[in-house]
């Protein structure tokens, strides 16, 4: 394991979802599906899954793959950059910033 900035060692925040990984995770992957034509409800979103810098391409890589192999409508697979403290429900400032979408 790394010990350069880069790669930041575990510091009590969500930690990378890759197994042995041992990593803060500083992005969040998550798939989001375009809402049904007619329907007045956003689309389902996956709860997603946290990543460290190093394992950042090989997580979107597997949201993607299972997106293809399960979809039913569009779907798209966004990448966040996240803070340390997380904030789902909470008003507040945001807790993360949407670094790109890929469309599957």
């Amino acid at each position: 394991m790394r010990s350069d900035p880069a790669y930041p060692l575990l510091d009590g925040g969500p930690a990378c979802s890759m197994p042995n990984c041992g990593r803060s995770s500083r992005f969040h992957v998550r798939l989001e599906t375009v809402p049904a034509p007619g329907a007045r409800t956003p689309g389902a979103r996956t709860p997603g899954r946290d990543s460290c810098g190093a394992h950042l391409a090989e997580i979107v890589h597997e949201t993607a793959l299972w997106a293809r192999a399960r979809r039913r409508r569009p779907a798209t697979v966004v990448v966040y950059a996240t803070t340390h403290v997380r904030r789902p429900n909470e008003p507040g400032p945001f807790d993360r910033v949407a670094l790109g979408t890929i469309p599957i």
